[in-house]
Protein backbone atom coordinates (compact mmCIF):
# COMPACT_ATOMS: atom_id res chain seq x y z
CA UNK A 1 0.00 0.00 0.00
CA UNK A 2 1.30 3.26 -0.81
CA UNK A 3 0.94 5.95 1.67
CA UNK A 4 1.30 9.68 0.78
CA UNK A 5 1.34 12.49 3.49
CA UNK A 6 1.02 16.42 2.71
CA UNK A 7 3.18 18.71 4.74
CA UNK A 8 1.06 22.07 4.24
CA UNK A 9 2.50 23.92 7.12
CA UNK A 10 5.97 22.92 5.37
CA UNK A 11 7.22 23.21 9.20
CA UNK A 12 10.30 20.77 11.10
CA UNK A 13 8.67 20.59 14.57
CA UNK A 14 10.65 18.37 16.78
CA UNK A 15 9.52 19.76 19.53
CA UNK A 16 6.71 17.25 19.88
CA UNK A 17 6.39 13.41 19.92
CA UNK A 18 5.82 11.96 16.65
CA UNK A 19 2.76 10.76 18.09
CA UNK A 20 1.25 14.57 18.93
CA UNK A 21 3.07 16.12 15.86
CA UNK A 22 0.04 18.83 14.57
CA UNK A 23 -1.12 18.05 10.73
CA UNK A 24 0.86 19.25 8.20
CA UNK A 25 4.49 19.19 10.45
CA UNK A 26 7.00 16.58 10.38
CA UNK A 27 9.25 15.91 12.89
CA UNK A 28 12.88 14.87 10.70
CA UNK A 29 13.05 14.67 7.17
CA UNK A 30 16.30 13.28 4.64
CA UNK A 31 17.28 12.93 1.25
CA UNK A 32 14.70 16.21 0.19
CA UNK A 33 15.14 19.66 -0.90
CA UNK A 34 12.87 22.89 -0.43
CA UNK A 35 11.63 24.11 -3.79
CA UNK A 36 9.02 23.80 -6.62
CA UNK A 37 9.70 21.14 -8.63
CA UNK A 38 10.53 21.10 -12.15
CA UNK A 39 7.06 18.76 -13.86
CA UNK A 40 4.95 21.36 -11.93
CA UNK A 41 4.65 24.46 -9.15
CA UNK A 42 2.70 22.05 -6.84
CA UNK A 43 4.61 21.64 -3.82
CA UNK A 44 7.52 22.54 -2.06
CA UNK A 45 9.47 19.59 -0.90
CA UNK A 46 11.28 17.25 -3.39
CA UNK A 47 13.23 14.22 -3.44
CA UNK A 48 16.90 14.86 -4.05
CA UNK A 49 19.01 13.06 -6.30
CA UNK A 50 21.69 10.71 -3.90
CA UNK A 51 25.29 10.89 -4.82
CA UNK A 52 27.06 9.20 -8.10
CA UNK A 53 30.75 8.56 -8.82
CA UNK A 54 31.23 10.26 -12.32
CA UNK A 55 34.85 10.10 -12.74
CA UNK A 56 38.53 9.19 -11.43
CA UNK A 57 41.79 10.48 -11.28
CA UNK A 58 44.91 9.66 -12.33
CA UNK A 59 48.11 10.99 -11.96
CA UNK A 60 48.84 12.57 -15.26
CA UNK A 61 52.67 12.63 -16.74
CA UNK A 62 54.72 15.90 -15.94
CA UNK A 63 58.06 17.19 -17.01
CA UNK A 64 59.60 17.15 -13.55
CA UNK A 65 57.33 14.55 -12.05
CA UNK A 66 55.12 11.92 -12.76
CA UNK A 67 57.09 9.74 -14.85
CA UNK A 68 54.53 6.66 -14.03
CA UNK A 69 51.67 7.27 -16.14
CA UNK A 70 48.30 6.54 -15.46
CA UNK A 71 48.86 5.26 -11.61
CA UNK A 72 45.95 6.71 -9.04
CA UNK A 73 46.14 8.87 -6.78
CA UNK A 74 47.08 8.15 -3.17
CA UNK A 75 44.62 7.57 -0.40
CA UNK A 76 45.45 10.78 0.96
CA UNK A 77 44.03 13.06 -1.81
CA UNK A 78 41.88 15.49 -0.67
CA UNK A 79 39.76 17.89 -2.44
CA UNK A 80 40.76 21.77 -1.16
CA UNK A 81 38.02 23.51 -3.13
CA UNK A 82 35.62 23.25 -5.65
CA UNK A 83 33.16 25.71 -7.94
CA UNK A 84 30.17 25.00 -10.22
CA UNK A 85 29.72 26.58 -13.10
CA UNK A 86 26.54 26.19 -13.51
CA UNK A 87 25.84 27.87 -17.18
CA UNK A 88 28.09 25.06 -18.64
CA UNK A 89 27.43 22.16 -16.66
CA UNK A 90 30.84 22.18 -15.19
CA UNK A 91 32.44 21.47 -11.51
CA UNK A 92 36.13 22.75 -10.95
CA UNK A 93 38.21 21.36 -7.95
CA UNK A 94 41.67 21.69 -6.71
CA UNK A 95 43.26 18.55 -5.32
CA UNK A 96 45.94 18.06 -3.68
CA UNK A 97 48.15 14.88 -3.26
CA UNK A 98 51.05 14.74 -0.23
CA UNK A 99 52.33 11.51 -1.30
CA UNK A 100 51.93 10.50 -4.69
CA UNK A 101 53.42 7.60 -6.33
CA UNK A 102 54.15 9.23 -9.81
CA UNK A 103 56.45 12.07 -7.96
CA UNK A 104 59.51 11.04 -7.18
CA UNK A 105 60.92 14.76 -6.57
CA UNK A 106 58.42 16.21 -4.37
CA UNK A 107 56.45 13.35 -3.65
CA UNK A 108 53.78 15.55 -4.58
CA UNK A 109 50.71 16.47 -7.00
CA UNK A 110 48.68 19.88 -6.86
CA UNK A 111 45.70 19.50 -9.67
CA UNK A 112 43.05 21.48 -10.87
CA UNK A 113 40.14 20.07 -12.41
CA UNK A 114 36.97 20.32 -14.44
CA UNK A 115 33.96 17.56 -15.37
CA UNK A 116 31.91 18.30 -17.98
CA UNK A 117 28.36 16.33 -16.78
CA UNK A 118 26.42 16.62 -20.23
CA UNK A 119 29.85 15.45 -22.26
CA UNK A 120 30.92 13.32 -19.48
CA UNK A 121 34.77 14.90 -20.23
CA UNK A 122 37.18 15.41 -17.60
CA UNK A 123 39.94 18.05 -18.56
CA UNK A 124 43.51 18.37 -16.13
CA UNK A 125 43.55 22.01 -16.26
CA UNK A 126 46.75 22.41 -13.97
CA UNK A 127 49.09 19.33 -13.44
CA UNK A 128 51.73 20.52 -10.46
CA UNK A 129 54.43 17.89 -9.42
CA UNK A 130 57.41 20.36 -8.98
CA UNK A 131 58.11 24.02 -9.53
CA UNK A 132 61.66 23.40 -10.23
CA UNK A 133 63.47 23.20 -6.38
CA UNK A 134 62.67 19.71 -5.89
CA UNK A 135 60.36 20.40 -2.69
CA UNK A 136 57.20 22.20 -3.46
CA UNK A 137 54.45 22.15 -6.58
CA UNK A 138 53.87 25.38 -8.45
CA UNK A 139 50.37 25.56 -6.89
CA UNK A 140 51.71 24.67 -3.80
CA UNK A 141 48.31 23.74 -2.03
CA UNK A 142 48.25 22.80 1.51
CA UNK A 143 45.55 21.07 3.13
CA UNK A 144 45.67 23.94 6.23
CA UNK A 145 44.77 26.08 3.84
CA UNK A 146 41.27 25.57 1.93
CA UNK A 147 40.54 27.39 -1.75
CA UNK A 148 37.44 29.33 0.16
CA UNK A 149 37.90 32.22 -2.67
CA UNK A 150 36.71 31.19 -6.18
CA UNK A 151 35.11 32.88 -9.10
CA UNK A 152 34.56 31.87 -12.59
CA UNK A 153 34.76 35.25 -15.14
CA UNK A 154 34.53 34.42 -18.72
CA UNK A 155 37.08 31.79 -19.41
CA UNK A 156 39.14 33.06 -16.45
CA UNK A 157 38.98 31.29 -12.93
CA UNK A 158 40.59 33.20 -10.10
CA UNK A 159 41.14 31.83 -6.66
CA UNK A 160 43.03 32.13 -3.80
CA UNK A 161 43.40 30.37 -0.28
CA UNK A 162 45.31 32.62 1.82
CA UNK A 163 48.71 30.99 1.27
CA UNK A 164 49.80 31.49 -1.98
CA UNK A 165 49.43 35.08 -3.78
CA UNK A 166 46.23 35.02 -5.58
CA UNK A 167 45.98 33.50 -9.19
CA UNK A 168 43.91 32.82 -11.74
CA UNK A 169 44.22 30.21 -14.80
CA UNK A 170 42.72 30.51 -18.32
CA UNK A 171 40.44 27.66 -18.45
CA UNK A 172 40.92 26.98 -22.00
CA UNK A 173 44.50 26.62 -21.66
CA UNK A 174 46.50 23.60 -20.04
CA UNK A 175 49.24 24.14 -17.74
CA UNK A 176 51.62 20.89 -17.22
CA UNK A 177 54.36 21.60 -14.43
CA UNK A 178 53.87 25.73 -15.06
CA UNK A 179 56.22 27.84 -12.86
CA UNK A 180 54.41 30.03 -10.26
CA UNK A 181 53.92 32.95 -11.56
CA UNK A 182 52.49 31.95 -14.75
CA UNK A 183 49.21 31.48 -12.13
CA UNK A 184 49.75 34.48 -10.53
CA UNK A 185 47.22 37.24 -10.88
CA UNK A 186 49.69 39.71 -10.99
CA UNK A 187 51.88 39.78 -13.78
CA UNK A 188 55.46 41.23 -14.06
CA UNK A 189 56.05 44.18 -15.19
CA UNK A 190 59.49 45.35 -17.75
CA UNK A 191 62.25 45.35 -15.19
CA UNK A 192 64.26 48.17 -16.42
CA UNK A 193 63.73 51.04 -18.84
CA UNK A 194 64.86 51.00 -22.34
CA UNK A 195 67.96 51.86 -23.07
CA UNK A 196 68.14 54.99 -25.84
CA UNK A 197 71.17 55.84 -28.58
CA UNK A 198 70.21 59.45 -30.39
CA UNK A 199 71.18 59.00 -33.91
CA UNK A 200 71.52 61.04 -37.28
CA UNK A 201 68.75 59.65 -39.85
CA UNK A 202 69.16 61.33 -43.81
CA UNK A 203 65.99 63.11 -44.36
CA UNK A 204 65.01 66.99 -43.21
CA UNK A 205 62.20 65.29 -40.00
CA UNK A 206 63.64 65.74 -36.59
CA UNK A 207 60.80 65.36 -34.10
CA UNK A 208 63.62 65.39 -31.72
CA UNK A 209 64.66 69.00 -32.63
CA UNK A 210 63.22 71.04 -29.23
CA UNK A 211 61.14 68.23 -27.96
CA UNK A 212 62.11 66.62 -24.82
CA UNK A 213 61.11 62.86 -24.81
CA UNK A 214 61.36 59.87 -22.61
CA UNK A 215 60.40 56.32 -23.27
CA UNK A 216 59.00 53.55 -21.53
CA UNK A 217 57.31 50.03 -23.02
CA UNK A 218 54.93 47.46 -21.18
CA UNK A 219 53.87 43.76 -21.57
CA UNK A 220 50.89 41.97 -23.26
CA UNK A 221 50.68 38.43 -21.91
CA UNK A 222 48.97 35.31 -23.02
CA UNK A 223 45.58 36.23 -21.30
CA UNK A 224 45.18 39.97 -23.12
CA UNK A 225 46.65 41.07 -19.52
CA UNK A 226 48.78 44.57 -19.74
CA UNK A 227 52.03 44.58 -16.97
CA UNK A 228 52.56 48.53 -15.49
CA UNK A 229 54.55 50.40 -17.65
CA UNK A 230 58.49 50.41 -17.36
CA UNK A 231 60.52 53.17 -15.63
CA UNK A 232 60.76 55.90 -17.96
CA UNK A 233 64.56 56.52 -19.75
CA UNK A 234 66.25 59.39 -20.16
CA UNK A 235 65.34 62.37 -22.22
CA UNK A 236 66.32 61.91 -25.32
CA UNK A 237 67.98 65.30 -25.83
CA UNK A 238 71.48 66.04 -26.54
CA UNK A 239 72.05 69.94 -27.17
CA UNK A 240 74.12 71.51 -29.58
CA UNK A 241 76.89 73.84 -29.11
CA UNK A 242 76.04 76.85 -26.74
CA UNK A 243 75.12 80.06 -29.23
CA UNK A 244 73.99 83.16 -28.09
CA UNK A 245 71.48 85.17 -29.86
CA UNK A 246 73.04 89.02 -29.72
CA UNK A 247 69.46 90.09 -31.30
CA UNK A 248 67.09 87.80 -28.78
CA UNK A 249 69.35 86.92 -26.06
CA UNK A 250 68.24 83.03 -26.57
CA UNK A 251 70.25 79.97 -26.52
CA UNK A 252 69.93 79.15 -30.47
CA UNK A 253 71.86 76.50 -29.61
CA UNK A 254 69.68 74.46 -27.28
CA UNK A 255 68.58 72.33 -29.65
CA UNK A 256 69.01 69.01 -30.82
CA UNK A 257 72.11 67.36 -32.28
CA UNK A 258 70.02 64.64 -33.10
CA UNK A 259 66.82 63.80 -35.22
CA UNK A 260 66.33 60.29 -34.54
CA UNK A 261 66.52 57.45 -31.81
CA UNK A 262 67.51 53.80 -31.57
CA UNK A 263 65.23 52.43 -28.31
CA UNK A 264 66.28 49.36 -27.29
CA UNK A 265 64.21 46.75 -24.55
CA UNK A 266 63.78 43.33 -23.33
CA UNK A 267 61.09 41.26 -25.28
CA UNK A 268 60.11 39.46 -21.89
CA UNK A 269 58.97 35.57 -21.38
CA UNK A 270 57.29 33.17 -23.18
CA UNK A 271 54.02 34.56 -21.46
CA UNK A 272 54.93 37.60 -23.17
CA UNK A 273 52.85 37.89 -26.74
CA UNK A 274 53.09 41.45 -27.17
CA UNK A 275 55.35 44.54 -26.56
CA UNK A 276 53.90 48.71 -26.61
CA UNK A 277 56.61 51.09 -26.95
CA UNK A 278 54.99 54.59 -25.53
CA UNK A 279 56.75 58.09 -25.38
CA UNK A 280 55.76 61.04 -23.72
CA UNK A 281 56.75 64.79 -23.22
CA UNK A 282 59.09 65.57 -20.34
CA UNK A 283 56.51 68.27 -19.62
CA UNK A 284 53.34 66.38 -20.18
CA UNK A 285 50.82 63.24 -19.20
CA UNK A 286 49.88 61.94 -22.52
CA UNK A 287 51.32 58.42 -23.27
CA UNK A 288 51.88 58.45 -27.16
CA UNK A 289 52.37 54.51 -28.42
CA UNK A 290 55.49 54.15 -30.92
CA UNK A 291 54.05 50.92 -31.69
CA UNK A 292 52.39 47.57 -30.80
CA UNK A 293 54.38 44.71 -31.77
CA UNK A 294 53.68 41.16 -31.61
CA UNK A 295 56.53 38.90 -30.82
CA UNK A 296 55.87 36.37 -33.07
CA UNK A 297 54.88 38.59 -35.74
CA UNK A 298 58.25 40.00 -35.72
CA UNK A 299 60.21 36.50 -35.43
CA UNK A 300 61.67 37.84 -31.46
CA UNK A 301 62.86 35.01 -29.56
CA UNK A 302 62.42 35.27 -25.53
CA UNK A 303 64.59 37.09 -23.18
CA UNK A 304 66.61 39.12 -25.80
CA UNK A 305 66.86 42.83 -26.50
CA UNK A 306 65.94 44.27 -29.81
CA UNK A 307 65.57 47.53 -31.15
CA UNK A 308 64.09 49.94 -33.17
CA UNK A 309 64.10 53.46 -34.35
CA UNK A 310 62.01 56.33 -33.67
CA UNK A 311 60.60 58.64 -36.28
CA UNK A 312 58.18 60.92 -36.55
CA UNK A 313 56.45 58.81 -39.73
CA UNK A 314 52.73 58.63 -38.20
CA UNK A 315 49.65 60.00 -35.95
CA UNK A 316 50.70 57.98 -32.56
CA UNK A 317 47.60 56.70 -30.83
CA UNK A 318 47.58 57.41 -26.81
CA UNK A 319 47.05 55.21 -23.77
CA UNK A 320 45.12 56.57 -20.76
CA UNK A 321 46.63 58.94 -18.32
CA UNK A 322 46.02 56.61 -15.50
CA UNK A 323 48.35 54.43 -17.12
CA UNK A 324 51.24 56.79 -15.51
CA UNK A 325 50.60 56.61 -12.32
CA UNK A 326 50.34 52.59 -12.39
CA UNK A 327 53.56 52.16 -10.76
CA UNK A 328 52.27 48.34 -10.13
CA UNK A 329 49.08 46.05 -10.17
CA UNK A 330 47.66 46.67 -6.57
CA UNK A 331 47.14 43.06 -5.63
CA UNK A 332 47.46 41.83 -2.04
CA UNK A 333 50.43 39.07 -1.42
CA UNK A 334 47.36 36.86 0.20
CA UNK A 335 44.19 37.10 0.21
CA UNK A 336 42.01 35.39 2.46
CA UNK A 337 38.57 36.03 0.83
CA UNK A 338 37.64 37.08 -2.44
CA UNK A 339 34.20 38.12 -4.43
CA UNK A 340 32.57 40.19 -7.56
CA UNK A 341 31.49 43.46 -6.46
CA UNK A 342 30.35 45.95 -9.20
CA UNK A 343 32.21 44.08 -12.12
CA UNK A 344 35.01 44.30 -9.92
CA UNK A 345 36.59 41.10 -8.57
CA UNK A 346 37.70 42.34 -5.08
CA UNK A 347 40.09 40.26 -2.32
CA UNK A 348 40.19 40.29 1.35
CA UNK A 349 43.15 40.48 3.21
CA UNK A 350 44.19 40.59 6.97
CA UNK A 351 46.08 43.71 8.52
CA UNK A 352 48.25 42.56 11.47
CA UNK A 353 49.48 45.41 13.63
CA UNK A 354 52.30 44.61 15.16
CA UNK A 355 52.84 47.50 17.74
Amino acid sequence: MKVKRSFIAGRMNKSFDERLVPKGEYIDAMNIRLGSTEESEIGAIENTKGNEKLTSLISPRGIYGGYLDNLPLSADAVCLGSVEDSKNETIYWFVHDPSNPSSPLTGKLDMIVSYDVVNETLVYHVVSYNDGDGVNTALNLNPTYLVNGIDLIDNLLFFTDNYNPPRRINVDSTYIDPIPEALNVIVKPPSESPGVVLVNLPGQENYLDTRFLAFAYRYKYLDGEYSALSQFSEIAFLPKPFSLSPETFDNEGMTNQYNSAQVTFNTGTSRVVGIDLVFKFANGTILNVVEKYIKEDEGWIDNTNVTTTFTNRKVYTTLTTSELLRLFDNVPHKAQAQTIMSNRLCMETILMDIT
